[in-house]
């Protein structure tokens, strides 16, 4: 494949990630509101925290192996499947194991996740077969096969929407306990397809040079990861034991809307990280931080967007009841932004195989931040939680910088832009929530915000719309 055609082909993948994102979470966004009033804040907070445990766990279930895939395209060029295999019944293996121990000690391990039995059974039922889904796409996504991610990305949003409104409408009792029922069995159902297609074309073996080169690149990320999950998902576990589900409940729901720059943000990331990996790996830097910049802006805007209009987006998603978190977004949107930059940083550790260092910076916010939880939050209430987790993320990025700069000697970004971009940010949202109170001094700022975006991607806006006539 030829530079411009590889290049041509991320871009294109990149764009779709982008599109197909916001169209899957467009879905997630118009059934919220449903969810939130056929569940109490108690029965939401139930949920909450059965995904957020979900995200801590699958670490020690997939071993983070998924991480080693953009690298070991590069170094196994011509056995990527064998290696995506081999990765995915290692995990198999292990995520076995656990589960046994966790049925063992089911009530007990009930009683100190706050998450019934048969939300226990179901929660492990979901961490046994996600991996096999997780493997699959990582596999497309580092081949540019965006049509067959995007595909997997519909299926488990519509399905796991479908059933669980199915589950509530037609049986009475424990909405919290049909909505994880909900979430997992479309994605057993999906998963047990990808094992079979695995198991006919005979990628599942032990391989132990892989096993090695797996954990060797993976492993150090696995304390990364969660020490990461600690910081997205600790304020809700810690605001389920101190303040009870139904604060949870109000705290998830705002921060479902704001981490919702995600979307985008991730996207652009799927979109982003293959083309990084063959461009560094080719040693065109500075094609890496010019690109890079727009990249950095863009997520920007989103940020402001996302801010600018929490108050109608809150009042629609959950209605007065939850009305009290609106103040929670600006900080947590914040966070993510911070998370969206230093990912740029902790890009070219994983490219170097230096992961060891990524795992040091988020072991200490991750500790930071619960113990910032601990105490703000019994005396701030839920609030609190949002600012702990931005300070935390702040304290990640600069980390993350000084271990990619100062101790593997690697400047490829304009660092100055990177942070300047980021107090710009801040500094503009600090005026949006000053205007919450006046409507029409916000909609005048969000006009103009979105005239100057218009303008700074006018070439690429312009470029597109080219194209798609040039199709028709």
């Amino acid at each position: 494949m030829s530079e411009d055609t590889s290049k041509g082909t991320a871009l294109k993948a990149g764009v779709w990630y982008v599109v197909s994102s916001v169209m899957v979470k467009a879905i997630s966004i118009i059934t919220t509101p449903i969810f939130a009033r056929i569940m109490s804040t108690s029965e939401y907070g139930q949920v909450s925290n059965f995904t957020s445990w979900y995200s801590i766990l699958l670490t020690f279930c997939t071993l983070n192996l998924t991480y080693s895939i953009g690298r070991a395209k590069l170094d196994y060029p011509d056995k990527l499947d064998d290696y995506i295999g081999s990765m995915q019944l290692l995990s198999a293996l292990v995520t076995g194991i656990l589960s046994i121990i966790t049925l063992f000690f089911v009530e007990s391990i009930s009683n100190f996740l706050e998450i019934s039995v048969i939300g226990v059974v179901f929660l492990i039922l979901y961490l046994f077969f996600t991996p096999a889904i997780n493997f699959y796409q990582n596999g497309c996504r580092y081949r540019y096969k965006y049509k067959e991610n995007i595909a997997i990305a519909w299926y488990i949003a519509l399905s796991t929407v479908i059933l669980s409104l199915i589950l509530m409408f037609t049986f009475d009792g424990d909405m919290a306990t049909y909505r994880m029922i909900g979430i997992v069995i479309p994605t057993v159902i999906l998963s047990s397809v990808f094992w079979i297609l695995s198991l006919k074309r005979g990628n599942l073996h032990v391989n132990k040079e892989y096993w090695k080169y797996g954990a060797r690149l993976s492993g150090p990320l696995i304390i990364h990861t969660v020490s990461l999950n600690i910081l997205a998902q600790s304020d809700r576990i810690f605001i389920t034991k101190i303040c009870g589900s139904s604060d949870a409940g109000i705290y998830s729901l705002v921060y479902n809307y704001g981490v919702m720059i995600s979307i985008i943000t991730n996207a652009v990331a799927d979109g982003w990280l293959p083309w990084f990996h063959d461009t560094f790996y080719a040693k065109k830097y500075e094609e890496i931080r010019r690109n890079v910049k727009w990249v950095i802006i863009l997520g920007c805007y989103v940020s402001l967007a996302c801010v600018a209009l929490a108050p109608e987006a809150i009042a629609i998603l959950g209605g007065v009841k939850y009305a009290s978190g609106v103040y929670c977004v600006a900080p947590i949107v914040m966070g993510v932004l911070c998370q969206y930059v230093y990912t740029h940083y902790v890009n070219v550790e994983m490219h170097l195989k230096k992961t060891k260092y990524t795992s040091y910076g988020t072991v200490l916010a991750a500790v930071m931040n619960i113990i910032l939880n601990a105490i703000f939050i019994p005396i701030y209430g839920f609030t609190a939680a949002a600012y702990t987790t931005l300070c935390s993320y702040i304290m990640l990025l600069f980390l993350h910088y000084f271990i990619t700069t100062k101790v593997l000697k690697v400047e490829i970004y304009n660092d100055l832009f990177m942070f300047g971009a980021l107090l710009v940010t801040g500094i503009a949202v600090a005026i949006l929530i000053a205007t919450y109170k006046y409507m029409r001094v916000r909609y005048a700022i969000i006009v103009i915000g979105f005239i100057s975006f218009l303008w700074a991607f006018r070439s690429y806006i312009t470029k597109y719309i080219s194209g798609f006539r040039k199709k028709g």
